[in-house]
């Protein structure tokens, strides 16, 4: 017996990567590369995200960390405190249906409140209502949702009734902005609940909306060595994987169409591979592709990157922070892309060699399709207009360190290729 064939090999090791899916993603790194025509260059645009999700109606989120991992991020200079404290909320979109189909926390005290306060200003007569005494934490509440449901209609202050601490709501005189009868002001105040809902559930789904714009734009999705980083970002940011990998590759280029892994390019294209006898780790392909032949076309980091510009020998400076590993990616990429276009015309090497990323044929398209052919032919004809992405994620698995085929432990890296993501009054560095 020689082993599991490469169909097999592969099965196998997008199952282990399914396993690790209760490790956390906590930083993602986007880069937007643009066509700068009047300086003949790309422009690099990188950011970093540190990301962690939040308690949201009952769904309270455990996930499983690893000593090496931690060790390794904080090596890697991680801000634990940012992520934890700052980090932007996300949810996938089978937590963001729980969450809908979920009430909100405490309704039952807030609709008690909510028809009290109704019922008071739609009686003329009544000059203020004093509320039932509660708890501390139900009256912080109250206050909150009186401020927001209420807004400009009523007034609160302390009151004292038979010993216990008390709200009193008294009438503006705007109070008609929620409505003259009953029913009008109940109208006003499920519209506003309806809205507050809304909000609270964008805010939780937070960091998703920059991949679901990424989804939606379906430029090139690029990475390097880049299973793991794919079976992550769909576990966190789209759904359970699927139980196959086929079913997997299916859903991976219905949501982002063209994906594209650097360290295949390399090890499928013969005129690459021989450049790269050092390996293709990411930042020794970053320093390779810095060299002869690999010198054009020109790159340069936007305004106010600066950053992640570097010393100029060739070295990552930040190497394992998401944001610069997205911009070496993007980078690698157009390196390889002009060099192949320009001095090559190789196709694929076949059989492919079995210590490829481990992407099913789908997506590498492997019978028929080169893909910097695809992605090079775009560029050709859409320079002025392009807008690649490169996204890379740096999380608690990355840093346990699973092991590829070879046996040699690599932290998980990736990048892809999409559109600036909107602005989401996210905390980013660049």
């Amino acid at each position: 017996w020689d082993g599991p064939g490469p169909g097999e090999e592969l099965e196998e090791k997008y199952q282990r990567l399914r396993d690790a899916t209760g490790f956390l993603v906590v930083q993602v790194g986007v880069c937007p590369y643009s066509w700068d025509d009047d300086a003949g260059s790309f422009v690099a645009h990188p950011y970093n995200f540190y990301v962690f999700p939040q308690e949201f109606r009952g769904q309270d989120r455990r996930f499983l960390c690893q000593t090496r991992c931690m060790r390794f991020l904080s090596e890697s200079n991680f801000d634990f405190n940012r992520a934890f404290k700052s980090g932007i909320p996300f949810m996938n979109q089978d937590q963001e249906a729980t969450a809908r189909a979920a009430p909100p926390l405490n309704i039952d005290v807030m609709g008690r409140l909510r028809h009290q306060v109704v019922n008071f200003l739609a009686d003329s007569s009544q000059a203020s209502t004093v509320l039932p005494a509660m708890t501390n934490y139900h009256r912080k509440l109250c206050y909150e949702d009186l401020s927001h449901t209420f807004k400009d209609a009523v007034t609160t202050d302390k009151a004292q009734v038979n010993g216990e601490l008390c709200i009193k709501v008294s009438r503006t005189p705007q109070w008609h902005c929620m409505g003259r009868s009953e029913r009008a002001i109940w109208d006003t105040v499920n519209a506003r609940v309806k809205g507050a809902s809304e909000r609270e559930i964008d805010d939780a789904i937070g960091f998703r909306h920059v991949i679901d714009l990424l989804s939606e734009c379906k430029k090139p999705l690029v990475g390097h060595n880049m299973l793991l980083d794919l079976v992550q970002l769909h576990a966190h940011f789209c759904g359970e994987p699927p139980e196959t990998l086929e079913e997997f590759s299916s859903l991976v280029h219905e949501r982002f169409g063209t994906v594209v892994d650097t360290k295949y390019v390399i090890s499928a294209c013969p005129s690459l591979g021989k450049h790269f006898t050092g390996g293709t780790r990411l930042d020794w392909v970053y320093k390779t592709c810095q060299l002869k032949p690999f010198l054009r076309p020109a790159i340069r980091i936007a305004q106010g990157h600066e950053r992640y510009a570097g010393d100029g020998n060739g070295k990552a400076t930040h190497l394992h922070e998401a944001g610069y590993d997205a911009y070496i990616t993007g980078y690698a990429l157009i390196r390889l892309g002009h060099f192949v276009m320009m001095e090559s015309n190789d196709a694929p090497a076949h059989p492919l060699p079995k210590n490829t990323t481990g992407l099913t044929p789908r997506l590498r398209d492997t019978a028929s399709f080169k893909p910097y052919n695809l992605l090079w032919e775009r560029l050709s004809h859409l320079s002025n207009r392009l807008l690649s992405v490169g996204m890379s994620t740096a999380n608690a698995s990355a840093c346990v360190h699973l092991a590829p085929p070879s046996g040699e432990d690599t932290p998980m890296r990736s990048s892809s290729s999409s559109s600036k993501p909107r602005p989401h009054n996210f905390e980013v560095e660049g």
